[in-house]
């Protein structure tokens, strides 16, 4: 029985390369890379744990393994890169950004064993993640990260950006608000021009900051994967994966 979730075939046929390449050395496949992929789709949509897996995806030790495998070549990253591309292309841009926009989000973790999570956030109350994403103008995921709760958003987002904006030529300028304050100096080296947006100070009604408030849009969009509910992985590996899974069905949705 599909899913809603399950990969359609246009939509498979824009990453296949990616998660089933051609030429694979290895014995056959016991379950086909296009199945794995939507097993993944309905863990993200849904935030199932890996044992509660229908059975119809197949052994879920199987898919966590692969899951393993993709994770560690980067597959999803790759993918990321390539539909956000595509859904520029569509609406008639560059395939490439010349403004992104720069925010962070602090999340409760929900796991019990070893985990790379720590306390952060305001006043160090939130012990969990700090997932930090870059977006297009249109509001595309670009980049994204994940680290614990204790590190400032000016220095995950150094981070973010010393490991992305190499891949962005066309980048000029960088959104963000007066969380990023340091990045102002420390962004000069790749040539970007870095814009504080500050809040209005009691303002009477709320008013979101224009045009960062598509980066709020693009995190609320992805919370609707319940796996993002909270931040359940032990390894900041994993974390950053599952963020990049939840991107790519966000991308796939806009085509």
């Amino acid at each position: 029985m599909p899913y809603a979730s399950d990969l359609t075939d246009a939509e498979w046929q824009l990453v296949r390369d990616l998660f089933d390449p051609t030429g694979r050395r290895g014995a056959p496949a016991l379950i086909p890379r296009r199945q794995m992929v939507n097993a993944l789709m309905y863990q993200a949509r849904t935030g199932c744990q890996w044992r509660y897996l229908p059975e119809e995806f197949g052994p879920w030790g199987a898919i966590w393994q692969q899951f393993r495998r993709w994770r560690d070549a980067h597959v999803w990253s790759v993918a990321l890169d390539r539909l956000r591309r595509a859904v520029r292309v569509k609406a008639g841009r560059d395939p490439e950004p010349s403004l992104v926009m720069l925010d962070a989000q602090t999340v409760k973790g929900g796991r019990s064993g070893p985990t790379f999570h720590e306390a952060g956030g305001k006043s160090g109350a939130t012990f969990g993640a700090k997932r930090t994403v870059l977006v297009d103008c249109l509001g595309l995921p670009v980049a994204v990260r994940v680290d614990s709760a204790r590190p400032h958003d000016s220095r995950v987002g150094c981070d973010l950006c010393a490991a992305a904006l190499p891949d962005l030529p066309r980048v000029r300028d960088l959104l963000a608000d007066q969380g990023f304050a340091p990045l102002v100096s420390s962004l000069d080296r790749y040539g970007v021009r870095v814009t504080i947006k500050a809040w209005t100070p009691k303002p009477k009604h709320f008013k979101p900051i224009v045009p960062l408030w598509r980066v709020e849009d693009c995190f609320a969009r992805l919370g609707r994967w319940r796996r993002l509910t909270r931040c359940f992985e032990g390894t900041r590996a994993s974390a950053t994966t599952w963020l990049e899974v939840a991107c790519v069905a966000l991308l796939l949705s806009k085509l």
